[in-house]
This record gives structure tokens, sequence and C-alpha cells, in this order.
């Protein structure tokens, strides 16, 4: 083949300009055939308790006493997924009974079952439920919180206990109905954070001695791995929404959950507008990938069993 080189400085511009051209098309071609495009989501419907409704964090519709925050994360996460369909159906105080049953709120109101807003159209589910069940919140916290008294949590470890173990069978059941109910969605089960400092005490806490605190610990713990372990059983993802928030515990200088008096930024021992936001963006991050194996229960984070930090006092 007989190739002429360019006599001019124009001619060599222009087959230079040609030649980059062809180059461009060639690339973007193959970038366009090579990556699937990223999921997106258009039918998005939050169910949960408190902390996914995250009471008193600016902006609280009062919804019949579901208290639910237009800062909590699914409205974070529906703004910043661009998705336009959200039904936020959490309530504070919901119980895992409440998901399929109306819910007496605490100012005197019934309110629709939450998975009434489930159908074939939802393309994404997050749930955040079980620390109601039986009263176990209030038992360890609120109780704890009102009282004047040191609160004795440690007394009460066994039934406490007993508590939390049931809580993941009764998941693995809810989250069944909820694959039956939305078949076409992607299911997240998002766990709860960590209160408590790994160690020692602070103002912010309720009154406590060193063997109810890690107590407390140990249920917060507990019942993380009950919900990990119904995700897994379910074959939906788990968000370790635990993990995610060490370090922002009720006594630590950037903390994500309010301390024992609640103020116009939260209610009293729930959460705060940090990690609403912070738990928005981790339920961002994996939404922008493609599904993960469901049987493996999702990313178990940093965190492992015996990893976790030593008690203050023996149980």
């Amino acid at each position: 083949m007989n190739l002429s080189l360019p006599r001019t400085s124009q001619q060599a511009l222009r087959l230079l300009a040609a030649l980059l051209t062809v180059a461009l098309v060639v690339l973007l071609g193959s970038l366009g055939s090579g990556r699937p495009a990223l999921p997106t989501y258009h039918h998005y419907v939050a169910l949960g308790d408190s902390y996914t409704a995250a009471p008193f964090v600016p902006l609280t519709d009062v919804a019949a006493g579901c208290y639910r925050s237009s800062n909590n994360y699914p409205r974070l996460l529906a703004t910043a997924m661009h998705i336009d369909d959200l039904a936020d159906r959490s309530c504070t105080g919901a119980r895992t009974t409440d998901l399929a049953g109306s819910q007496m709120t605490v100012r005197g109101r019934r309110v629709p079952p939450q998975l009434r807003a489930l159908s074939g159209r939802t393309d994404l589910v997050t749930l955040g439920i079980g620390a109601n069940n039986h009263r176990l919140y209030a038992r360890m916290a609120t109780s704890c919180r009102t009282s004047n008294r040191v609160c004795p949590l440690h007394d009460e470890r066994e039934t406490l206990g007993r508590i939390v173990d049931q809580v993941g069978p009764t998941l693995v059941a809810t989250l069944a109905e909820v694959k039956d109910l939305a078949p076409n969605a992607r299911v997240l089960l998002i766990s709860y954070p960590r209160l408590l400092p790994p160690l020692g005490d602070c103002a912010r806490l309720p009154r406590m001695r060193a063997q109810d605190r890690d107590t407390f610990r140990n249920i917060n713990l507990r019942l993380r791995e009950q919900m990990r372990a119904a995700a897994q059983a379910a074959e939906v993802e788990f968000v370790d929404f635990y993990a995610e928030s060490y370090g922002h515990d009720v006594c630590s200088r950037h903390p994500w959950i309010q301390g024992r008096a609640g103020n116009r930024e939260g209610a009293a021992l729930h959460p705060l507008g940090a990690g609403q936001a912070a738990l928005a963006r981790q339920i961002e991050r994996l939404l922008r990938t493609e599904p993960r194996e469901a049987h493996r229960g999702g990313p178990g984070g940093r965190w492992s069993p015996q990893a976790d930090v030593p008690r203050e006092a023996p149980a």
C-alpha cells in the first residue's frame, strides 16, 4: 500500500485531527459496551420504627403519632438516588406485628399496616424494625432514661436475652412476607447503630452501673447478630449500621445518637441528623452496585464478634 505523507502543516493537522477522532470513537464505543448501567430505582417503600422515622430531627411530620422526619434516611436516600416515588411508612413505636396489622400510635391514633404500601411495582424496600418487640427498647432505654434511680439492666439480663433471641426468627417470617408482596424489589434489612461507647460513662447516658452498661452493649450487639442472621436466612441484603457507627455513640465527640435528654435535634436516645445522613450514604453506596449474593447476608463491614470491645465487668 502506498501512503503519501502530508506536504503542508495544514494537511498534517487535518490528518492528526482525523486520527484523534477515530481513536475517541473507538474508546467511547468500548466503554459503552463493556460497562453495565448502574442500578436505578423508581418505587421505594421504607418500613420501620422510630430509628427509621427519626422523630424530632428537624421538620418532623406528626403523621398521627408516627413522627416521621423529612430528614430521615429514606428521604435523604430518595433524594440522592433521584427516586420520585417514596412511600415512607415508618412509624415510631412500631413492632414487627404492626407491619401487617394496624398500629396504635403514642397519640392514640391507628395507622394502616405498613405492608399495605408494597406491590409488584415496588423495586426497593428498606426495613429497620425489631427493637420494640416485647417492649425490648422500652425495658432498656426508655425506662432507664426516665428513672431517677440507677437502671438495673444487669438484673434483667436473662429476660432481655430471651426477648432479643426471638427477634431473628420473627424477622425471617416478616421478610418472607415482604418479598411475597414485593416480588420485584431489592430488599435491605437495616441494623440499629451502636448506642454506647466501648467503655466508660458520660453525662449524656442514663444512670447505669458498669454491669448495666455491659448488659446494654451485649443486647445491642446480640440484636445486630439476630438481624444479620435473619437477613441471611431470608436471602436479603444486610446493611450493617452497627459497624458503620463505631466511634459515633452517644458519648462520642460526633454522636449519631441523641443523649438521654431530647431537644430540637432529635428525640432522647434516638437518631440525630448526622447519623441519618451517614446511614443514607452507606445505603446509597450499596445501591450503586449490583445486588450482592443474598445468602451471604450482605457485607460484614469492619467488625467481627471476636474483635468487639471487652466488657467493663463480669456479666
